[in-house]
């Protein structure tokens, strides 16, 4: 016997395929959902972080370029640079509105006129980043000695002492001296002994022949005088920029605070003490070196620029001589002119003629 068909049984149970159907559906697209909102929130978490690490960086390059500003500018007293083992106390740098990054910054020692420090920048959401800055300390004036003493311009003469033997050190001498130990030095304290470790220039250095006259022996060097090129218009031009930028004072400077001292026509510098840094002899001008120390660093005579002495003075570092057609260096006195590159290398302290160049930078991860 045939069962009729019941078509109520079958609907109803199609009705309950299209729901499950339609709630996997629902289900689904929950999912889709969700996982769309997730990745866009993630996104969104991802640019807002890269947005605010970038803004760390740019807030430390700022802070980068707000130490470079800190030491090229003049201050009394000027900021003392670190040297090898000497630690310094930190610098405080000025934030600017809008910006952030730390204000207190240690300058760590790398080589000679070479440092480098860290610089933290900050952004929202606890963003930071680092940079390690490295800077150089560039003087705008020429770099090394061509001798003891220098003389650029023509009809270069010296008088040494006469006698057959010496009886004192050399009047003259382009081996490498060291600074005196002790910078207010009186006398037998201030004469000091070559380090013969180190290369020797010479002891007088031309670009034409020059007539020396005394005792060739009171003139030494590596060799004892040279002719070779001429490098009076460097000198020249850092001479007029120091005198129409006003990079000088009146006084003399010391080993802590080198200077750079003008001394003008008609007129003497005279004291008896010791200094440090440049002094620039204009033509018709006179350094007078009175008591028993020493001078460190660069005395340049223009024309007929000259420097004398009362006691017993020594030069450490080189005189050069610029702007004449004939000159007179008189090394029979009291005044003996000795190279170091001590004496030279700390003029990278006088911060009105040396430029602070960022040279390299990187993160730190």
């Amino acid at each position: 016997m045939t069962r009729p068909i019941d078509h109520k049984s079958i609907l109803g149970d199609e009705k309950g395929m299209v729901l499950a159907v339609t709630l996997m559906m629902i289900a689904a697209l929950i999912l889709l959902g969700t996982t769309a909102v997730t990745t866009v929130t993630t996104d969104i978490k991802i640019a807002a972080n890269y947005r605010e690490g970038q803004k760390a960086l740019y807030n430390a390059e700022a802070g980068v370029e707000q130490v470079i500003v800190y030491l090229r500018t003049p201050r009394t007293p000027p900021f003392t640079y670190p040297t090898a083992g000497t630690p310094i106390p930190p610098i405080t740098v000025s934030c600017p509105t809008g910006f952030n990054f730390n204000t207190s910054v240690v300058i760590n020692y790398v080589a000679p006129n070479w440092y480098r420090f860290q610089m933290i920048g900050t952004g929202a959401n606890n963003a930071s980043k680092t940079i390690e800055a490295y800077i150089r300390k560039v003087p705008m004036y020429p770099q090394g000695a061509d001798g003891a003493v220098a003389m650029y311009g023509g009809g270069p003469e010296v008088n040494l002492k006469s006698g057959a033997n010496p009886q004192e050190n050399y009047s003259i001498d382009g081996q490498d001296y060291p600074v005196p130990t002790n910078a207010n030095c009186n006398g037998s304290a201030c004469s000091m002994s070559p380090d013969t470790t180190l290369p020797a220039l010479p002891g007088l250095y031309t670009v034409q022949a020059p007539t020396i006259h005394g005792t060739q022996s009171y003139l030494n060097g590596n060799p004892d005088s040279t002719i070779g090129p001429s490098h009076e218009p460097e000198w020249n031009s850092f001479v007029n920029d120091a005198i129409n930028n006003s990079w000088y004072q009146t006084t003399m400077g010391t080993r802590a605070n080198p200077a750079v001292t003008l001394v003008q026509s008609g007129t003497i510098l005279a004291g008896s003490y010791n200094g440090a840094g440049i002094i620039i002899v204009q033509d018709g001008g006179e350094v007078r070196l009175a008591g028993n120390g020493c001078f460190e660093g660069i005395i340049i005579l223009r024309g007929t620029g000259k420097v004398t002495g009362v006691g017993t003075n020594n030069v450490y570092g080189t005189i050069i001589t610029i702007g004449h057609t004939s000159k007179l260096i008189t090394a029979t006195g009291v005044v003996n002119m000795y190279y170091s590159s001590a004496a030279l290398a700390n003029l990278a302290n006088i911060n009105s003629i040396t430029q602070v160049r960022r040279t390299a930078w990187r993160d730190v991860f």
